[in-house]
């Protein structure tokens, strides 16, 4: 599969994902549809999570946060995301190791920039270790999120 750095990367080159972006979404971008060219790919992902992915998911699963689904290993273009919300527009990523390497806190941030400007979906990262030491934390960021776009909406 790669190195771990390139775990949320696709192996797809951007222009044929790129060419069926038609296919895949509404010109409001509203309904996001997973890229077909990852599905082998997203079931790998899945079939081996990490530890705190499968932890987290355990919370996520059946709409039990909020009554919010969640979908797991969900791809947009050439990114895979950890969770998504559809909903909500938001991304929940786990962060491991690598992540702290010299060129990953870049790639993560130009992936999330990219993700929110083209597609309006906010990304909220979490460590690892937070799945298993304080889960709370990442419940009551998906809650204070939900709220404010509530706030958003209701002006």
């Amino acid at each position: 599969m790669g190195s771990q750095s390139e775990r949320h990367k696709a192996t797809s080159s951007p222009s044929k994902i790129e060419g069926a972006r038609g296919s895949m979404i509404t010109q409001s971008h509203e309904h996001l549809k997973n890229t077909s060219q990852l599905k082998y790919l997203r079931r790998e992902l899945r079939n081996n999570s990490t530890m705190a992915e499968k932890g987290l998911w355990n919370w996520l699963k059946c709409n039990q946060v909020e009554g919010l689904r969640f979908r797991r290993q969900f791809s947009i273009e050439k990114y895979i995301l950890d969770f998504y919300c559809p909903k909500l527009k938001l991304c929940i990523e786990l962060d491991g190791d690598y992540h702290f390497h010299v060129t990953q806190p870049l790639n993560d941030f130009e992936r999330d920039k990219f993700l929110r400007e083209k597609y309006g979906i906010h990304t909220l990262r979490f460590e690892n270790k937070v799945v298993f030491e304080q889960p709370q934390t990442i419940i009551n960021a998906i809650i204070n999120f939900k709220k404010e776009k509530e706030r958003e909406n209701s002006i």
